[in-house]
């Protein structure tokens, strides 16, 4: 089963979305976007409460706002179920199931909600939850799996010396103390039951013959010392958390629609690593994973669909609300065939340059408000400094610089963060000292840029992109020896490999040292301030 459309309305944050998932579906944004909002919202139509509306609290409806009807709509992908709503707008039957032919079953049970159901991980990461063993805890549904398995799968002539075995275990512990107080409670019960003209018996049992591993529950053992999970720190029981997660869905729930917020809490940037090649695991199993994350790791740069970028912003009518943006790779192959119109472009030649060009630094943007593209290494080196000093905090303003690793690379970049309408600022070299061979790309990017198709533009600072004269070290060079003399830079490039000991090479470190040196004086470019106005000017609004 799989869930292939999400609609929601007037729930939490949330106005109006409406998105396609893909087999994992990575929620991100800023903080307070309504990421936990669309989980919630899932959660609550196939969570552990039969969802009514005399559950909503104020705050579950969009500003608060009760005439404001709750609609939460979910379409599926399976045998028997086809879609799956809640809408407070009805009468009666506030949560409907459809079948395949798109007609509402009535009744709809209980038993055919938790078919459906959604096991969700939230922030909160209660041990004590995700491992009790009520009807609607991981746990609790995986021990009734295996409860149920057993009695398939086992005849009374095994289960019969099990229960004998048990038995036998429980006299021993019979203690004196065990004793009177078992009499004492069974004696108060009866008592209390008398007048009632009840005849219930009372007994303390070892086992529960109506679950037979309801007893079950993870014990650590450290250095072969055993120590229950609450003794232990709180990265380990997300990970025991997390393990439970993932074997739940291994065991029992092929097919099964699985949630989890901020995966990578209290986990170290290998385990993180490790988690998302789990959670890819369990897709390929045929599960379906809903993901909220402010961490980069979890966004493969080459999986535009599973990318859906959450937002707080005013909508038409001037409310602010959560906003969704999705992407795809046919959608990125658009824009790459609209520059290359006679290329053999697929989506799978896209998706293998990317997978073959792509550094940790390019999933940074997807949490941006926009992203600056560089050519190499040196800008994306000094850039920050500079701009800071320039009045323009990168980090502050929520803008990503990302180092495109060659002139070649770039247009590919551009297009990736325009796909899911991320705006973009473009700098890049005119290579002016370089011969025409090896200036060619530069009229590809300039057709990119909507510019007259040349190989050698004019150094400037436009609205959306900048050209470096040259390259940057040579646009720093006369921009400071411009201001402040002749052989400046010069001076600086031989102080910086002084002090960094360094001979040949090293562009990069050599870049950020100047650039810390020239902010430590008090001097900056001129360029740079107008790179900053440009970029500024460039920003959304907030």
């Amino acid at each position: 089963m799989r869930i292939t459309r999400v609609q929601i309305r007037n729930w939490r944050s949330i106005k109006d979305v409406d998105f396609y998932p893909s087999d994992i579906t990575v929620l991100v944004g800023p903080n307070n976007a309504g990421k936990t909002n669309i989980l919630s919202a899932i959660n609550f139509i196939m969570g552990d409460r039969w969802p009514m509306p005399a559950n909503l609290a104020d705050q579950d409806f969009y500003a608060g706002d009760r005439t404001r009807d709750v609609y939460i709509g979910l379409h599926l992908d399976d045998p028997n179920y086809s879609f799956l709503e809640f809408d407070t707008s009805k009468p009666q039957y506030a949560l409907s199931c459809f079948d395949q032919n798109g007609i509402p079953i009535r009744p709809f049970s209980g038993a055919q909600r938790e078919e459906i159901a959604f096991a969700y991980v939230d922030a909160a990461r209660s041990f004590e939850r995700q491992f009790g063993v009520s009807r609607w805890t991981m746990f609790g549904q995986a021990v009734r799996h295996l409860h149920n398995d057993l009695k398939r799968n086992d005849s009374e002539d095994k289960l019969g010396p099990l229960k004998a075995a048990l038995d036998s275990a429980h006299q021993i512990l019979k203690t004196d103390l065990y004793v009177k107080f078992e009499k004492s409670l069974r004696d108060a019960f009866a008592a209390q039951l008398r007048s009632s003209g009840y005849d219930v018996s009372f007994e303390f049992r070892t086992i529960d013959e109506t679950n037979l591993y309801r007893s079950l529950y993870p014990i650590l053992v450290e250095n072969g010392e055993a120590k229950s999970p609450q003794e232990v720190g709180s990265g380990v029981r997300n990970l025991l958390v997390l393990a439970l997660f993932q074997a739940f869905a291994e065991s029992f729930r092929g097919g099964a629609i699985l949630g989890i917020e901020e995966p990578e809490l209290y986990l170290h940037p290998h385990a993180q690593r490790s988690l998302i090649g789990q959670f890819e695991e369990l897709a390929a199993l045929g599960n379906q994973i809903f993901i909220s994350s402010h961490s980069s790791t979890f966004l493969d740069v080459t999986m535009s669909e599973r990318i859906v970028v959450v937002d707080r912003c005013a909508d038409d009518e001037e409310e602010v609300c959560t906003s969704v943006r999705t992407s795809s790779m046919a959608k990125l192959l658009g824009l790459r065939q609209s520059l290359y119109p006679n290329s053999q472009m697929t989506e799978e030649t896209v998706r293998a340059f990317l997978r073959n060009v792509r550094s940790s630094e390019m999933a940074e943007p997807f949490f941006a408000r926009l992203v600056i593209i560089v050519e190499g290494p040196s800008e994306r080196e000094a850039l920050p400094v500079l701009l800071k000093k320039a009045g323009l905090n990168l980090d502050q303003e929520g803008i990503s610089i990302v180092s495109a690793g060659g002139k070649t690379v770039v247009d590919t970049l551009v297009h990736l963060y325009s796909a899911h309408d991320i705006p973009v600022y473009t700098i890049f070299d005119n290579d002016k000292a370089k011969p025409p061979a090896k200036r060619a790309f530069n009229k590809t990017l300039c057709r990119l840029l909507g510019l007259l198709e040349t190989d050698l533009p004019l150094a400037t600072v436009a609205a959306n992109y900048a050209v470096m004269d040259g390259d940057w070290e040579n646009q720093m060079a006369t921009g400071v020896d411009v201001e402040w003399g002749t052989g400046t830079y010069a001076q600086l490039t031989t102080d910086a490999r002084t002090g960094l000991q360094i001979q040949d090479g090293r562009k990069p470190l050599i870049a950020r040292f100047i650039a810390e040196r020239l902010v430590a004086s008090n001097r900056v470019p001129q360029f740079i301030f107008d790179l900053a106005s440009a970029i500024r000017k460039r920003l959304p609004e907030r």
